[in-house]
């Protein structure tokens, strides 16, 4: 009986043992090939906040776009179809929240790209950025 129950120990620890990093699915992998290409579109870059010791997270900031002209100017975004998640993340010189810039990217068509501690729902799309520059004034 010690015997068999150790044996159902050992068989759910190797069941259930972290996968190796390396071999994890890329999210931007979806089963789903890019969408058409938008070209020359406007967005502004928002920073979110993963590090929230009341929901007991921790983690880097992520830098996302949004294409909603309602927010490039405000301080809130809504979470929708109008969050854009660079597949190969924002390069780092427009890491700046708030900055409004001009990309093209070819879209995933596979829905719920993001979730945070708060919103408990999944969001945005996953994108192929193809270029990005800071729009002038």
């Amino acid at each position: 009986m010690i015997a068999r129950f150790t044996l159902i120990l050992i068989a759910c620890f190797l069941n259930f043992q972290c996968k190796d990093p390396d071999k994890q699915p890329n999210p931007c992998d979806c089963q789903s090939k890019a969408g058409k290409e938008q070209k020359n579109v406007e967005a502004v870059v928002i920073r979110i906040n993963f590090t929230n010791p009341a929901y007991g997270t921790t983690g880097p900031d992520e830098y996302i776009l949004s294409i909603d002209p309602r927010e490039f100017n405000d301080s809130t975004f809504a979470g929708g179809p109008n969050i854009l998640v660079p597949c190969d993340s924002l390069p780092a010189q427009y890491r700046k929240p708030r900055t409004n810039v001009i990309i093209s990217y070819k879209r995933k068509d596979c829905y719920g790209a993001l979730t945070t501690p708060a919103s408990r729902t999944s969001f945005g799309y996953y994108i192929d950025l193809t270029s990005i520059w800071v729009k002038t004034p």
